[in-house]
């Protein structure tokens, strides 16, 4: 499964470049929501919340091509991930991405990985989930300063949806988990093997680094 996930993410990655265009044909500012809709694309799901602590409700939109399905997934169409921060007339770009959203063909068995974007005290989650009898889910956190979106947080977990534990604590069987606030550098760690045996357990703290842009995040495998 993850050779499968890792294989469907080259795509994404490096059919994005050829794609940039359609990012700069969104223009920074306007009044209303269609305006930064570019053609041929329409919106998965929206998220609203206030993430820039202004007091207004901000709009975050994850857009996707109707046809995607009609294409191969080495030509299929990136989706785009859009933060609209509110003015006093409309909208303005306060972060954009064409490679935090998986493609259609990412989720293995599973099918469409798309889950979720969400805002939550002022920060952004997007979500992932996909396979089959072994699940994965991925979350990343993005948080408004210094006049951009910066990741500040990971979740991932992989884990054997045939057999779950008796345990709840740490889950299904053959768990891999794992948590990261990139803010404060805090890891926690947790294994199972397919018997439900916990292999490992760990929290430590990580090397802080400068944290990433949500314009720069790509998949690294």
């Amino acid at each position: 499964m993850k050779l499968q996930l890792t294989y469907a993410l080259i795509f994404v990655t490096s059919f994005s470049f050829a794609q940039s265009k359609v990012l700069l044909k969104i223009p920074e500012s306007g009044k209303t929501l269609q305006t930064f809709i570019p053609k041929g694309y329409d919106t998965i799901e929206t998220a609203k919340g206030d993430l820039n602590k202004d007091g207004t409700e901000d709009i975050v939109m994850a857009l996707y091509n109707p046809s995607e399905d009609t294409f191969e997934m080495d030509e299929e169409p990136v989706r785009l991930l859009l933060v609209l921060l509110k003015q006093k007339e409309g909208y303005r770009v306060g972060g954009k991405s064409e490679t935090i959203l998986m493609c259609r063909h990412c989720g293995g068995m599973w099918g469409d990985p798309f889950a979720q974007i969400r805002i939550k005290k002022g920060v952004l989650e997007v979500i992932h989930y996909g396979g089959s009898a072994w699940r994965w889910s991925e979350s990343r956190k993005f948080r408004f300063q210094n006049n951009a979106f910066y990741i500040i947080g990971y979740t991932s977990d992989y884990y054997w949806n045939v057999h779950p534990c008796n345990e709840s604590e740490f889950g299904d069987s053959g768990r891999k988990y794992r948590d990261v606030n990139w803010v404060t550098g805090d890891e926690e760690v947790i294994e199972r093997n397919e018997d439900c045996e916990l292999l490992k357990h760990t929290n430590k703290k990580l090397k802080k680094k400068p944290l990433v842009k949500l314009e720069n995040f790509k998949y690294d495998f």
